[in-house]
């Protein structure tokens, strides 16, 4: 594989490639996929840490989309040969993938990466975790990891969900031993296993006590939203698994981008309510991407003209960057015709 050398592009954009060894359909429109070493192109995964994602990167129509899926997997069962992805179907790539994959076809994967990760520096050496529905995925993947021994801190883990049926994973979190505490909450109709209503800071207190800990939650913006409130004070730390940039509720409009990638110049459509990263991947541009949250730098474009905005949740840039016109196209909306540098994506070539 060749690295990617443009002039914005991180050291490393290699990919892997992975076979579909086993899909579990939970319900309709939501998949877990267990993926393994092609054997050809990858005969041995990447080292992966619990909290990390890969990118999944596909064809799909005239379109080469990515989109970043966390991992349910461990670290050793990446070491073993194993990731394990759960997918909701929601878009483009997710609908492929929940639509059209099978076991035994080859994906494109990324190598694992992320920040949503513990860090003994900084964290305490308890763990709350708050997963809302599938966000259970990357809190799985560190109460495993404690498991296993992978990571030295003990956890409580508050798995909430609307009903009952929403439990995914609840075989293997009911096989959970050790250091870690699995605490089910369910809002509607809850069973006797589960807590009834929402977790709360005193519904915390309860199962941790006065110990000290740090908040890990994953799930949907509105959770994030409630979290910040409903834990200040009593988390010493708080720590969100970013969403997402998608698209946005805006007055719709029409624009022009252009890109200069590869060497090349395109001219492609963009909406003002899309990302520029969607715009170039519907017109079937190979432009580098991985995270999705504007934090891998993996997209890393210069504005050469237009205006535009970027999504404040997703804005990680520098002072510097943000002074030159860097943007990170996965996060940032057009506002007027633009005309961008892109790095391109060479990896699999």
């Amino acid at each position: 594989m060749r690295e990617n050398t443009g002039p914005f592009a991180p050291a490393d954009g290699a990919k892997q490639f992975v076979k579909v060894a086993h899909i579990e359909e939970h319900f309709e429109g939501l998949k877990t996929f267990t993926l393994a070493p092609d054997g050809e192109q990858t005969e041995k995964l990447a080292r992966a840490r619990a909290g990390n994602y890969i990118a999944v990167t596909a064809r799909v129509g005239q379109s080469r989309v990515t989109r970043a899926y966390t991992l349910a997997s461990s670290p050793r069962e990446a070491e073993e040969g194993r990731y394990i992805v759960t997918v909701k179907k929601a878009g483009v790539l997710s609908g492929y993938l929940c639509d059209e994959v099978r076991v035994g076809d080859v994906l494109e994967v990324s190598r694992p990466d992320g920040t949503f990760c513990y860090d003994a520096a900084r964290d305490c050496a308890h763990v709350v975790g708050v997963a809302g529905g599938a966000g259970i995925t990357s809190l799985l993947s560190m109460a495993k990891a404690v498991c296993e021994g992978s990571e030295s801190f003990s956890m409580t883990l508050f798995f909430c969900v609307q009903d009952a049926r929403q439990l995914l994973f609840k075989d293997v979190l009911d096989g959970l031993r050790g250091n870690v505490r699995v605490v089910y909450v369910v809002e509607n109709d809850a069973p006797s296993f589960a807590e009834s209503g929402i977790v709360s800071a005193e519904m915390v207190k309860r199962y941790v006590g006065e110990e000290p800990f740090t908040l890990f939650a994953c799930g949907g913006e509105e959770l994030y939203s409630y979290l910040s409130k409903e834990m200040d004070g009593v988390a010493r730390g708080i720590r969100f698994s970013s969403n997402s940039a998608c698209d946005r509720d805006v007055e719709e409009a029409f624009y022009s981008l252009t890109v200069h990638i590869g060497g090349e110049v395109a001219r492609v459509p963009c909406r003002r309510s899309e990302t520029v990263m969607a715009a170039m991947e519907r017109a079937g541009l190979r432009a580098l991407s991985q995270c999705r949250v504007g934090q891998c730098g993996f997209c890393r474009s210069r504005v050469l003209a237009g205006r535009y905005t970027v999504s404040a949740a997703h804005d990680h840039r520098g002072a510097g960057d943000e002074a030159a016109g860097i943007i990170h196209p996965c996060c940032t909306y057009p506002e007027s015709d633009m005309e961008i540098a892109a790095p391109l994506d060479v990896a699999g070539e």
